[in-house]
């Protein structure tokens, strides 16, 4: 489980079939389909980025060292993360918000694959899209769905749904041969880096865990809770299924940005106020934070 291993879980073997084994899975499929068929307009890139758990360690490394294919020129970065526990979810899809045509692209997709899509357009800094975002390219993030088994010794192979994986799958090739035949380039709406040297891993780590599973669907103010961990603070509030987070150590959340944010500020037992509404009244709780 390096370097995020949860206190609990220490020399415990993490399997990682959802995170990322599904996305590489489906990665190595979609080359192996297509590079005897295709003959694309653009060349396609196939790539698995080592230390993206070490905040983005690969990927950093790439947007900061592109000579053979510099980042200029990369047209969109489509990224497979934690892609096989679909069930009856539609398929997320994190940062359509960095290029003005990626909203239309993933509708048309859904609509003609038959296949439900969600499209967020923050990308919430989740997964190595994020570097390639900070070098102005426009870039998603597939997602699957969230589950306790995250960063855990639970999550193994006999829970991925394999119907699932053909559906992210379906939605990849559609967009990787639409875009890899596309002559113009996306309506970038993001802020290019100006210095290719700024482009760096954040250094922070969360300390603490409240125990909540984000709903990933949810895009209004604050973070709504999907689930909670056992025995977390979040299971002894108790925080139900649908309650929105809205401020936590007297700081606001916005988003799961702001929210991830505001527990890398925390120390393990620091006691602190919880504010979330439910059924439309605001509540306010006292926490002990535990050690992630």
């Amino acid at each position: 489980g390096w370097p995020d291993v949860r206190h609990d879980n220490q020399g415990k073997i993490h399997y990682g079939a959802d995170d990322n084994a599904s996305g590489i899975a489906v990665m190595l499929e979609l080359a192996r389909q297509i590079a005897p068929k295709w003959q694309p307009q653009r060349t396609i890139i196939f790539i698995a980025f080592t230390g993206e758990e070490a905040n983005l360690l690969g990927s950093t490394y790439y947007a900061n060292h592109d000579n053979n294919y510099p980042t200029k020129k990369i047209i969109a970065m489509l990224n497979l993360d934690t892609v096989g526990r679909l069930g009856n979810n539609p398929v997320t899809i994190f940062g359509t918000g960095t290029a003005r045509e990626f909203v239309h692209i993933f509708r048309g997709i859904g609509f003609v694959a038959g296949i439900p899509i969600n499209s967020v357009l923050d990308d919430f800094g989740s997964s190595d899209q994020t570097a390639f975002i900070k070098a102005g390219v426009p870039a998603i993030q597939l997602f699957a769905s969230a589950h306790e088994d995250y960063h855990a010794p639970g999550d193994t192979v006999d829970k991925i749904d394999a119907s699932g994986l053909v559906k992210v799958a379906n939605v990849l090739k559609e967009a990787t041969e639409y875009l890899a035949n596309r002559h113009d380039p996306l309506t970038v709406t993001i802020q290019p880096t100006e210095n290719r040297a700024q482009i760096k891993p954040m250094t922070e780590k969360r300390k603490v865990s409240l125990g909540t599973v984000p709903d990933f669907s949810y895009q209004g103010k604050g973070v709504r809770v999907e689930n909670v961990m056992p025995g977390s603070p979040a299971e002894l509030i108790p925080l139900q299924h649908g309650d929105i987070l809205i401020a936590l150590a007297n700081q606001p959340i916005s988003d799961l940005a702001t929210y991830s944010a505001i527990l890398k500020t925390l120390e393990p037992g620091q006691q602190t106020a919880l504010q979330f509404m439910r059924d439309g009244k605001t509540i306010i709780v006292d926490i002990m934070l535990t050690e992630r």
